[in-house]
């Protein structure tokens, strides 16, 4: 039973972590430390921090800048993009007045062609009705002629030798010509 109360004086006299000595080892390391971090905190004040802060600014106005040209080219682009629609717009009207006006052009020039074959055709009908005007005239001409011919010769058989040949042909070409000219006026 000895062994007892000397493991108990031997863990009295160890350290724990609550321990007098351990808070002494734990206030230095504090102070220590907070030493430390001031000491640095010095340094970087004294040969980082305009440094940093250099750098800091230089890098916000380099973003600015950035910034600000981003939005002058997005803007420049959008102008770009209004210009090209109002170009294509521009575009689109006058191809659609180009096609109007050939539209009209073509009308006007099927309407001229029409008009002009309409007269052709109208030159041609008459050219045909004189022809055939012509053409009845000298049928007429021809047939008159054969006509006071053939009544001639009737007449001669038929009367004998008591009229003249040529007193008959005057007569006969007078009659005959009444009757066709007369006829000619009906057919007309």
């Amino acid at each position: 039973m000895s062994d007892i109360p000397m493991l108990l004086l031997q863990a009295e006299t160890e350290s724990n972590l609550f321990s007098p000595d351990q808070f002494a080892g734990y206030a230095v390391t504090a102070v220590i430390t907070i030493f430390n971090i001031l000491l640095v905190f010095v340094i970087f004040r004294l040969f980082a921090y305009k440094k940093i802060l250099k750098l800091i600014h230089s890098r916000q106005e380099a973003l600015d800048a950035e910034l600000d040209a981003a939005k002058k080219s997005r803007e420049e682009a959008q102008a770009i993009v209004d210009s090209s629609k109002q170009t294509v717009d521009d575009a689109k009207r006058k191809a659609a007045e180009i096609m109007e006006e050939a539209k009209n052009n073509a009308e006007k020039q099927s309407q001229a062609v029409i008009g002009q074959a309409n007269e052709e055709a109208k030159q041609i009908i008459a050219r045909a009705e004189e022809d055939a005007a012509r053409m009845k005239r000298n049928a007429f001409e021809t047939m008159k002629d054969d006509i006071a011919d053939l009544s001639v010769q009737i007449a001669g058989h038929v009367i004998g030798e008591a009229i003249s040949k040529e007193q008959l042909s005057k007569s006969a070409a007078q009659y005959t010509e009444e009757i066709l000219n007369k006829e000619v006026a009906k057919s007309e």
